[in-house]
């Protein structure tokens, strides 16, 4: 006797059938996970119901400002006042007669100044938990900012020259403007951040993000420094023909003074919040 299946008939036909597929989003772990079921229903009203796997889930940027950007104590504390000493000294040891010398002899005397000033950041950066900033190498992450800004000098070099600065004769004077440029800029982030370049990519996935930048001290003041040191060239092509007008000596006290500014917007932004 041959057997006969029960979705067929005595013609060997299937039976007609009918699928719908529905798709549906659920929240699992704080993450938006997508799935498809699949219902199959045929002549003789028997239904099978299928669950297809998950796709690829996605998951929430987190927005939160508090999440992203670590948070300042004392924002008196890291004001950068050290930059207008490096400035004034520079201008006093004659930095409009020999600019190579002086940059480099300021550049050298002002590491220790900016290790202070990385360790002062640290001191003041807030901690979600007591036990990782009893953890924390302090000294380490500040020799970390002055080594991590050493490297990333080669690249900012190149951005400058990318950017117009003068290659025939200036390029060791440019390479100087990236050494102390590298200090002011990623110094305070890596100290800041604790190397989590992660979390700093993070940052530009805020909303109001210029709102969030200088409302906090440190990347106030480093948007401005190089804000600054942009502005800092247009002086240079008018023909006043002063000694302060040479490569790059503008370009580095709009640095050193935008960076004093970018603190102090940031405290003005802070006060006017409080009020």
């Amino acid at each position: 006797m041959k057997r006969v299946s029960r979705h067929s008939e005595g013609n060997g036909m299937a039976r007609p059938k009918h699928s719908k597929k529905v798709s549906f989003c659920k929240e699992v772990n704080g993450s938006s996970l997508f799935q498809q079921v699949e219902t199959v229903t045929t002549a003789g009203n028997e239904t099978r119901t299928t669950t297809g796997s998950a796709s690829q889930a996605i998951s929430k940027d987190p927005l939160d400002p508090l999440s992203v950007v670590p948070q300042i104590k004392n924002g008196l504390a890291v004001l950068p006042l050290h930059n207008l000493l490096i400035l004034v000294g520079m201008f006093y040891f004659g930095i409009t007669e020999n600019v190579d010398a002086v940059m480099s002899k300021s550049f050298v005397t002002s590491i220790p100044l900016h290790a202070i000033y990385n360790y002062i950041v640290a001191k003041n950066v807030k901690k979600k938990s007591k036990s990782k900033s009893k953890h924390e190498n302090i000294p380490l992450l500040v020799a970390s900012s002055i080594l991590v800004s050493l490297v990333l000098a080669l690249p900012m070099f190149f951005a400058i020259i990318l950017l117009g600065a003068p290659v025939y004769n200036f390029l060791f004077k440019t390479a100087l403007l990236s050494l102390h440029l590298s200090q002011l800029v990623f110094g305070p982030l890596v100290v800041l951040y604790s190397l989590d370049f992660e979390k700093f990519k993070k940052l530009f996935l805020i909303e109001n993000i210029y709102y969030v930048i200088f409302s906090h001290n440190i990347l106030s003041q480093v948007l401005l420094t190089l804000s600054g040191c942009w502005l800092g060239v247009l002086p240079i092509p008018l023909d006043w023909d002063r000694p302060w007008q040479q490569w790059p000596i503008t370009l580095l006290v709009g640095a050193y003074v935008g960076g004093v500014v970018g603190g102090l917007v940031s405290i003005s932004i802070s006060f006017y919040r409080k009020a």
